[in-house]
């Protein structure tokens, strides 16, 4: 089985994107599990831009055919991981991405479905994060800028491709000296005011129990 999870790198307000650390944290536990051999486990950072993360996602995804798509996020105000439920067909952003473009009212596809729910199994997910008092949330907004427009371009993309899991999840800052420079943003799906953080081992711990669910939900279901 094939995990694939993409990260961003820094963009206006937060000069330390923490997805990256998070993501490479969680692919070395997996290089060192003897025990799970059978599973590869992939990362690729996406730019933060709209028009080239949609370019270079849909190349990552036909490169890497992965069992299990999930793109990291950081909302700056959360104050748990939000394991995003749905996202909406619609750029809409206060902030330039670094490309310098600022999308406006704008439809991310032409002809697409207004939005799409998350290829997840989102009620076990959310039952099994409460049983192991986990600091996981459901959200139901990605908000408008980048974190979004990925994320429906990659249900997008495996609208007719009912096996493959797929979804975006958001972490918040991280308890780093970094985070006193973030600024939040309700457009990057953050929340705007006081700035709470969490571990980076709690959230690295956390995700490696939400992946870990998906790929023994994924096989005992497909």
């Amino acid at each position: 089985m094939k995990i694939l999870l993409t990260y961003f790198g820094a963009f206006p307000g937060v000069p330390v994107n923490p997805t990256q650390q998070v993501a490479q944290a969680l692919q070395q536990r997996y290089k060192y599990r003897p025990s799970i051999e059978s599973i590869e486990y992939v990362i690729r950072e996406l730019p933060v831009s709209f028009a080239r993360s949609s370019q270079e996602l849909v190349r990552i995804l036909r490169q890497e055919h992965p069992d299990i798509a999930i793109s990291l996020g950081v909302a700056v105000g959360r104050s748990r991981i939000s394991i995003e439920h749905v996202a909406i067909n619609y750029d809409e952003a206060r902030i330039p991405d670094n490309d310098g473009e600022q999308r406006r009212h704008q439809l991310i596809h032409a002809e697409g479905e207004t939005a799409y729910f998350a290829r997840l199994p989102i009620p076990f997910l959310s039952a099994r994060m409460q049983e192991l008092s986990l600091p996981v949330e459901v959200s139901y907004s990605a908000g408008t800028y980048v974190c979004n427009h990925v994320m429906y371009e990659l249900l997008h993309h495996y609208a007719h491709t009912p096996d493959i899991y797929a979804g975006f999840i958001h972490i918040p800052a991280l308890a780093v000296a970094e985070s006193q420079n973030f600024s939040a943003s309700a457009d990057a799906g953050g929340v705007e005011g006081t700035i709470p953080t969490l571990e980076e081992s709690t959230v690295v711990d956390t995700l490696d129990v939400i992946v870990s669910e998906l790929v023994q939900h994924r096989e005992t279901t497909l």
